[in-house]
């Protein structure tokens, strides 16, 4: 995105799935193609940085099975990121693994931990009945997680799953 009021700044960030790139609009077009792999191996890298791994997840497992299933003596043998474009996570509960949608990887906390506690339930209970929602109801961020990932899908449904750029290479 070109702007006349920017005047030396170049600015790269994720919006909705997207990476938006905001500069001069006096830059060349040859200085554009040149800027626009750099800006968006940035963004990528930043992202990256900020990725939580496996461990983190298996960590918050831990914690949440300790301070809102007390009771619960079931454990994940695995708690691992998963590519998954339909479902926020999934559990299997005869081998105990539990599988999270990386799309949640820099979501804020308290969703990420509300999708965790779903599935830490689904060790004990397979199915949606009335005990597995009684025990949803503990997690304290409940309503706000639940619009979080309502808000979520909402931003991505219009927007393109690829975008191409022609940047003459």
């Amino acid at each position: 995105m070109r702007s006349t009021r920017r005047k030396r700044s170049i600015q790269a960030f994720r919006t909705n799935g997207i990476i938006e790139i905001h500069m001069p609009a006096k830059i060349s077009r040859r200085q554009e193609n040149e800027l626009i792999p750099e800006m968006i191996a940035m963004v990528l890298e930043r992202e990256a940085r900020a990725r939580k791994g496996d461990e983190v997840l298996l960590h918050m497992s831990a914690e949440l099975l300790g301070s809102l299933l007390p009771e619960f003596s079931e454990r994940p043998s695995s708690v691992t990121w998963r590519p998954m474009r339909e479902r926020w996570g999934s559990c299997t509960t005869l081998d105990r693994t539990i599988r999270i949608s990386q799309r949640l990887n820099t979501a804020p906390e308290y969703a990420l931990k509300y999708v965790l506690f779903h599935e830490l339930i689904h060790l004990r209970i397979a199915g949606h009945d009335d005990n597995f929602y009684e025990l949803l109801e503990r997690y304290p961020e409940k309503e706000r997680a639940e619009a979080f990932l309502e808000g979520y899908e909402a931003g991505i449904a219009g927007t393109p799953d690829e975008i191409s750029l022609n940047i003459g290479v």
